[in-house]
């Protein structure tokens, strides 16, 4: 019987050994495969590229079969560099790196990132990165580098371009194709419904239409190199947010597949004179969507998994009838908020709809919503519902347990030993209340507070009032829905700004200008009035930056902006139109109030005072075109054309002054 044991166990270990020679055989084989395509488009040298896939092959292999597949990536390695270099030392080096590379990179991610679930939240996503596509990178790119210059392959001068075009196609590799063969390994099976099947066919047909729109040679924007890669995000965007991690990570190399074909071909907004050039700027962006496409995954799938497990406790809750109803009820609400504060696009609103539906959520209680202010040294009242009493509107962070400990606090819960009153709630103690802190992306940005004097006893007889497990639920979700909430809609107030203010003087930019004009034009129009165009530009700028420096340029447009800000009616625009050149639309003027205007904020700029250092900088004067509309131009840019004429015209004449753009023919006008 024995015998028989020892048999059996030596046939298992038998075909165990000769299955993993042939997994090893088919990595080496993969490699060298990958690696040969990968040294077609060796630009910088003929060992060397940009598009290196078997990075993402080698640590695939580590992380979902383990370190006994290192002969495989070894003998791949050595094999594809020798046929291309002949040099067996040079090989063996590479070899070596890029081996290591991936036993490093797959060595981190184990240890720091959870292995091949690394991609199932978004922080093990970031990790990921840093260690396998930044950190070990590094490695092959730097043995790889040196190895070549030692061999004599490559010139000491184009070590720094080796180097960053080994990293760059080691980087890519790891970030767009190892996350592709990870999730299909791990997650082989589709569990797509016939609607979810119609969607993934039409994320296809979307895909190819955009892709092949930037980047094939069918396309007129791709054959004119239209910077149109924004385009490819939406598309990224959907995967992510629809499908999940897996077939985000198929999209991003089926889209890499694409580029990579059209910019080699001319095509594209990557394009340039040196196709190595071109490559890397497009690994570049690859990189950044491969990121950004895998870390929103990662975090769509965790609140999904967050939904469902919030869910999942809300079913194994023992409720009467009801109790149910009110859950219900309260759920309802809670949903309604949630999709309420998604469309408020300011603040206060978002205020106003938590008071309302916090004082329906939880009718027979009192809240509060604390926001801790910018300086971090504050909590502040923002909106309150409810019998509350009246205590201070601000308060420190050390007044509340919930700051101090990071966690909910409840006070009077049957489930502490110890009761502690937060000193903001004063010194008239409520039956039970609770802090929840709102944290989003890391950062606390407050607490929701729920408080009650009357409530049902824990048991029938019992005179101690308890907070019950519903409402603690209730009050957890809710401050989930509120942070989620205001950090988007904070977010998108943050961008807004971003795309239409110039960081610098806090004017609006070039791009808002040109979309302002139009819609100020075609108002004018329908009411038959005139708008005017002020364009102003510095003198001598240049010549003030090469005595004072950059530092004090900027100071100088900053205080020029504020300068504009305070001498403009409140339906003025001032735009920062690029460099020291600056545009005013200034609506329904007359052709002498706006020269009036222009005169007073020439002679104005004069009297500026500029700080900088312990002493005063020189004033600047500045010239100004102006143009009227209709007047000089039936379209924004013809306006704008005639303002900027007119503010050449100041400067040759002799700077410091204002010039009146020169009339033209003037088409018949219609409103839009």
């Amino acid at each position: 019987m024995q015998e028989h044991s020892s048999t059996a166990t030596g046939k298992s270990g038998t075909r165990s050994f000769l299955v993993r020679i042939v997994i090893i055989g088919l990595v080496t084989l993969l490699y060298f495969v990958a690696g040969r395509f990968g040294l077609k488009l060796a630009f910088v040298n003929p060992t060397t590229t940009a598009v290196w896939p078997p990075t993402g092959i080698a640590l695939a292999a580590f992380l979902v079969l383990g370190e006994y597949v290192t002969p495989g990536v070894l003998l791949g390695a050595f094999l594809v560099n020798y046929t291309i270099s002949g040099s067996v030392l040079f090989s063996i080096a590479v070899a070596i790196g890029n081996t290591l590379e991936g036993l490093i990179g797959a060595r981190l991610v184990n240890n720091f990132a959870h292995g091949a679930q690394a991609f199932n939240r978004a922080p093990d996503v970031f990790k990921f990165v840093f260690f396998a596509s930044m950190l070990s990178t590094g490695i092959s790119a730097f043995v790889g580098a040196t190895s070549l210059i030692w061999s004599g392959l490559a010139l000491p001068a184009d070590y720094f371009n080796i180097w960053l075009t080994w990293w760059l196609g080691d980087a890519a590799g790891s970030l767009i194709v190892a996350p592709v063969l990870i999730l299909w390994a791990t997650e082989p099976r589709i569990r797509w419904n016939v609607n979810r099947t119609i969607e993934a066919l039409f994320l296809l047909a979307t895909l190819l239409l955009v892709a092949l729109a930037v980047f094939s040679n069918q396309s007129i924007f791709a054959v004119r190199n239209y910077p149109l890669e924004f385009l490819l995000v939406p598309v990224i965007i959907w995967a992510a947010y629809r499908f999940g991690q897996r077939e985000t990570a198929t999209v991003i190399v089926a889209l890499s597949a694409i580029a990579i074909t059209g910019t080699l071909q001319g095509l594209g907004p990557f394009v340039r004179a040196q196709p190595n050039e071109s490559l890397l700027l497009l690994q570049s962006f690859m990189i950044t969507v491969a990121l950004t496409g895998l870390g929103l995954a990662a975090l769509v799938s965790e609140r999904r998994e967050a939904e469902t497990e919030l869910k999942t406790s809300n079913q194994q809750l023992e409720l009467s009838r009801d109790e149910l109803e009110e859950n219900n009820r309260r759920m309802f609400l809670l949903n309604e908020m949630g999709a309420l504060l998604q469309s408020c696009a300011t603040v206060e609103e978002a205020y106003t709809i938590i008071g309302q539906l916090g004082k329906q959520l939880l009718s027979e209680d009192a809240g509060a919503l604390y926001i801790i202010n910018n300086s971090h040294n504050l909590v502040e009242t923002s909106i309150t519902w409810g019998p509350l009493p009246v205590e201070s509107d601000t308060f420190t962070m050390d007044d509340c347990w919930a700051l101090r400990l990071g966690r909910t606090h409840i006070f009077n819960s049957s489930e502490n030993a110890i009761n502690l009153l937060c000193p903001h709630l004063g010194y008239r103690p409520p039956a039970f209340a609770i802090c929840v802190p709102m944290t989003a992306q890391g950062e606390t940005i407050g607490i929701l507070h729920i408080r009650s004097d009357s409530g049902s006893p824990a048991h029938p007889g019992e005179a101690q009032l308890y907070l019950s497990e519903a409402k603690r639920q209730l009050a957890i979700a809710m401050a989930d829905s509120v942070v989620l909430a205001l950090a988007n809609l904070k977010l998108r107030i943050s961008l807004r700004d971003q795309a239409i203010r110039d960081p610098l003087t806090g004017l609006f930019n070039r791009r808002y200008l040109e979309e302002t004009l139009e819609r100020e034009f075609n108002r004018a129009l329908r009411m038959k009035r005139s708008v005017g165009v002020i364009m102003l530009d510095l003198d001598h700028f240049k010549h003030f930056n090469d005595a004072f420096g950059h530092e004090a340029g900027d100071i100088l447009l900053r205080e020029l902006g504020s300068f504009l800000k305070q001498h403009l009616r409140g339906g003025d625009i001032a735009c920062r139109y690029g460099g020291e050149e600056f545009a005013l639309i200034l609506p329904e003027v007359s052709p002498g109030n706006l020269r009036r205007r222009a005169e007073q904020l020439r002679e104005g700029i004069k009297h500026l005072t500029i700080p900088y250092r312990g002493q005063n900088l020189e004033t600047l004067s500045m010239s100004l075109g102006v143009a009227m509309f209709p007047t000089h131009g039936s379209t924004g840019q013809r306006v704008l054309n005639a303002a900027d004429a007119a503010l050449y015209e100041a400067k040759r004449t002799g700077r410091d002054r204002v010039v009146i753009a020169s009339s033209d023919d003037t088409e018949e006008l219609k409103p839009a």
